[in-house]
């Protein structure tokens, strides 16, 4: 932390605070990752850097369990692209939840995992994922004994509208 006071260009401070970004998710400290990835972006010079930084904050946030945080920090994200771009940063963002979901049930993190699939199953995407990331709901419930949410989940219909969507604010 000190060498950041210290720091003569922008390079050298934003790789001192990606080097504290690693060490912190290492520890598994997130917090304070995300607030050093976040110095970070607001450090970099292109839109793609900035772009694939936003991303690895809200990968971070994921990993923390706070998703609205990491839902401002796709809007960030966007609002860095282009209109050719936003398809493709908004299903880098899916992947990362379920990147986070499957190793959360992989490391046998049920509960995580379930949170982290239930945020995911609410956001905008094709039909086809939607219902894989139900069948891996219920399996999960099912593990856990919880017979309510597999019943409801067996009822859930995923034509009515999406309850998020990704618009910059």
């Amino acid at each position: 932390k000190r060498h950041l006071k210290v720091a003569d260009s922008l390079d050298t401070k934003k790789y001192i605070l990606l080097m504290l970004v690693t060490i912190c998710e290492a520890r598994g400290l997130y917090k304070e990752a995300v607030r050093y990835i976040a110095n970070a972006s607001e450090v970099a010079i292109t839109y793609k850097e900035k772009v694939d930084l936003y991303l690895r904050e809200a990968e971070l946030e994921i990993k923390d369990n706070q998703f609205e945080s990491a839902d401002r920090s796709l809007n960030s994200a966007l609002s860095c692209t282009n209109l050719k771009e936003k398809p493709l940063v908004v299903s880098r963002y899916l992947d990362l939840y379920r990147a986070v979901g499957k190793v959360a049930e992989d490391t046998g993190k049920k509960r995580k995992a379930i949170e982290i699939y239930e945020k995911l199953i609410q956001l905008k995407q094709p039909f086809e994922k939607k219902v894989e990331i139900r069948d891996k709901l219920i399996e999960l419930h099912e593990a856990l004994g919880h017979i309510r949410d597999v019943e409801r989940l067996k009822r859930i219909d995923f034509r009515e509208p999406p309850k998020i969507d990704f618009r910059p604010y």
